[in-house]
């Protein structure tokens, strides 16, 4: 785990939290909670989500999907952004722009801006200063043409933030000082004069500025000129030839980075002291002034606004191949309710888009429906192997993780009330089979679990209670599924043993229980065994399908009878 960063300054310009309180607030919550998100984020596989939505920032939208906000106000705050860029696809290719420029323009020049010492970085220095004034401009203009069609709060501040730049004393000042320095640059200094005393044998012994003008030198070369360069082609803008190559090279690679400037053009920067001190007071002023202004603030939403360009990226990708994305409605967490249509795993889908690219063979995307309210809250979902139940419960839970993280779902339709939190009991492959070790750590695992889960949570269980006998593993599945309904809470439990559903939803028999058990499984084709990822309500059928996993690793029944058949004679 990285350090916390509870203590981390608010950003002047924050699109995530409606306050600097609400942001302490959910950040102290994810600290609080950090031993059970620890297994969240790998049953959930949020390193790989987190990827998927920014992998520049994927540690930053890791902490705020593990931060399980429970706060409405926060959550239909980011919605709203999201709303916002959407419906302003101008707006969203604007910020992505500008704020790369202005991070990547003020780290790499105007952080490195000192006094100039020459004419190379003193035009370096103004167009730093340019590139950052373009941007503001930019945003000011958005402002103007279409700032009133904001609708989110977060959005009015980002953009009130532009105007307050614009509109700052500072940034006037810093126009004036640039204005003024590009036009000195531009129209002050064409060309300067310099005088060469030689001795007798022509060798030079002294030099100085003679004359400084505004218009390029355009005398020609005179006859003692032409002797001493040997009918050398001299242009009428041109009287000796031009200067040695404007900067060193490292070992005279032309390719290589650009080195110190070429020193005569410092000795000149120098020797124009008296012209070139207002240019250094210029730059000195305009740095004051641009540093003034507060910009460090825009290193602040750099990552909150890859967050949002990472989802809307997702969204669209999502629409291409099909499949909808929507923002979801959040219902009181003390509803207990859920209904969400055309649920999908984003995870899966992207490991299919990658499938799908490099195979003929294509892998589909199937959504399904869930329903959590006081008919049924805790499923028991069974089915045939490889039919997708673990796609299915990793889908319902990064349903409710991107939902309170203020996110768009990978979902049709999706209203469903906030949880305070979500389990998960995922054991290994290396942690499967008969192991009574291993069975005791699962009933201390599940101990754990029940003294502080609430009615108020989701529980996802994906073949659990495995390493005892299948009779013990069903009775104590059913058990633990007892305790759970009582409890109240809301979950999904994928398991292979079929004998769980029935047993379990004699349970709800009891008056006992705060919610209501039913039974789901993976739809199959009864003729072929062809799993169609269709989650369905009902009891599992009696068929294992054991037979096409055999097949679709190479495992043929009937060459295996006729191999034995031979070798038996």
């Amino acid at each position: 785990m990285r350090p916390d960063t509870v203590n981390e300054r608010a950003p002047a310009i924050d699109l995530l939290y409606p306050s600097p309180t609400k942001r302490i607030e959910l950040q102290r919550r994810r600290t609080k909670n950090a031993e059970q998100t620890d297994l969240l984020i790998s049953d959930m596989m949020l390193d790989t989500l987190s990827k998927l939505i920014c992998n520049s920032n994927a540690y930053k939208v890791q902490q705020i999907l593990t931060e399980l906000c429970d706060d409405e106000e926060t959550i239909n705050y980011r919605l709203d952004v999201i709303d916002d860029l959407l419906k302003m696809p101008e707006l969203a290719d604007m910020l992505k722009k500008i704020v790369r420029i202005l991070i990547d323009n003020d780290k790499e020049n105007i952080y490195k801006i000192s006094s100039p010492t020459s004419f190379t970085t003193l035009d370096a220095a103004v167009t730093s200063f340019e590139a950052y004034i373009e941007c503001i401009e930019l945003m000011h203009s958005f402002s103007e043409r279409r700032g009133s069609s904001a609708k989110s709060q977060g959005v009015k501040k980002m953009l009130d933030f532009f105007e307050r730049c614009y509109n700052d004393k500072h940034y006037k000042s810093l126009c004036e000082d640039v204005k003024e320095l590009r036009a000195t640059i531009k129209s002050r200094i064409k060309s300067v004069l310099v005088a060469i005393n030689l001795n007798e044998d022509l060798i030079p012994v002294s030099a100085g500025l003679v004359e400084i003008s505004d218009k390029e030198y355009t005398q020609k070369p005179t006859v003692l000129d032409r002797i001493i360069y040997r009918g050398a082609k001299f242009s009428d803008k041109n009287v000796m030839g031009g200067l040695k190559q404007r900067y060193v090279y490292e070992n005279n690679d032309k390719n290589s980075k650009d080195k110190d400037v070429n020193p005569s053009e410092k000795a000149l920067f120098e020797e124009l002291d008296f012209i070139t001190k207002k240019y250094v007071e210029l730059v000195d002023d305009a740095l004051d002034d641009y540093k003034a202004i507060g910009f460090k603030d825009i290193y602040a939403i750099e990552y909150q606004l890859d967050y949002y360009m990472g989802i809307i990226a997702m969204i669209k990708n999502a629409k291409t191949k099909g499949l909808a994305m929507c923002r979801p409605k959040i219902l009181p967490m003390n509803e207990r309710r859920a209904v969400i249509k055309g649920i999908f795993d984003p995870i899966y889908f992207s490991e299919a888009s990658i499938y799908n690219i490099s195979h003929k063979e294509q892998r589909e995307v199937i959504t399904n429906d869930i329903t959590f309210d006081e008919n049924a809250g805790f499923y028991i979902l069974t089915g045939a192997n490889n039919g997708g139940k673990t796609t299915f419960v990793r889908a319902v839970g990064l349903c409710q993780l991107m939902a309170q993280a203020g996110l768009y779902v990978p979902a049709s339709e999706c209203e469903l009330s906030l949880c305070d939190m979500i389990y998960t009991h995922f054991p290994k492959e290396e942690q499967k089979g008969i192991d009574a070790s291993r069975f005791t750590t699962e009933i201390k695992e599940f101990k754990d679990i029940s003294e502080v889960i609430t009615n108020h949570s989701l529980l996802l269980m994906n073949e659990s209670i495995q390493s005892t006998t299948p009779r013990e593993c069903v009775d104590i599945a059913v058990s633990l599924v007892n305790i759970f309904a009582i409890l109240g809470v809301r979950g999904v439990f994928a398991t292979h043993l079929v004998d769980i559903a029935p047993k379990a939803l004699e349970l709800n028999d009891s008056d006992e229980l705060n919610t209501k058990i039913d039974s789901i499984t993976v739809s199959v084709d009864e003729s072929s065994g062809k799993r169609l990822y269709k989650i369905v309500r009902g009891l599992p059928g009696n068929h294992s399908y054991a037979n096409t996993i055999f097949e679709k690793y190479g495992l043929d029944f009937e060459a295996l009878k006729k191999r034995a058949k031979k070798m038996n004679g």
